[in-house]
């Protein structure tokens, strides 16, 4: 149990180091990531301390779940903003909205199911990852070995989950859209010049 636990805890570090980052890696990423979410349809959207609030919640699950005196607080911090973010995600699609999805910085891909499906995987890991936390420590030592193996593991899941949309987009069996996106865009664009 220690080697899953300490799976689930480094993938969720992970991920969330990715997400608070990207927000907050300079004044105009962190302004883009607010005017984001005041834009979003969801009614909590427009509280101008949300932002601060979800940034700093980001940001304490990256730490608490590298400790592992507090690793389950963080753990179930991560499973409670999963849960809250995946709402809102269901809210968004419902609603027929053509959102972008900004989890990991600035991305053309709209919110859809696959981000709903991401978020359902990470909110199971965070779940699994504090019901098991406490279980199974102090009886054996750790090895170095599986150490290393728990967070390859986690580095590997994180990786796929943080870059799932360019991975689809990678494989997306319409390449026709794909090649008409680009030029959709960027007629777009010369029209505002």
């Amino acid at each position: 149990m220690t080697y899953a636990a300490l799976t689930c805890r480094g993938l969720i570090g992970l991920v969330f180091a990715v997400a608070v980052f990207a927000k907050v890696r300079g004044p105009s990423a962190y302004r883009e990531f607010e005017s984001w979410l005041a834009a979003l349809p969801v009614p909590l959207a427009r509280n101008r301390a949300l932002p601060v609030i979800l940034a700093a919640a980001e940001a304490a699950i990256v730490v608490l779940v590298a400790v592992p005196a507090v690793a389950t607080a963080g753990l179930t911090l991560a499973a409670c903003c999963l849960a809250v973010l995946a709402a809102g995600t269901v809210v968004i699609v419902r609603r027929g909205a053509r959102v972008s999805c900004q989890c990991f910085g600035p991305s053309r891909s709209p919110l859809g199911v696959r981000h709903l499906v991401r978020d359902g995987v990470l909110l199971v890991i965070a779940v699994t990852g504090a019901a098991i936390s406490g279980l199974g420590t102090g009886r054996d030592a750790a090895s170095p070995r599986g150490i290393a193996l728990s967070l390859a593991a986690a580095l590997i899941g994180a990786t796929f989950l943080v870059f799932s949309d360019d991975l689809i987009a990678l494989f997306d069996s319409d390449p026709a859209a794909r090649a008409t996106e680009p030029a959709a865009v960027d007629k777009e664009k010369a029209g505002q010049l």
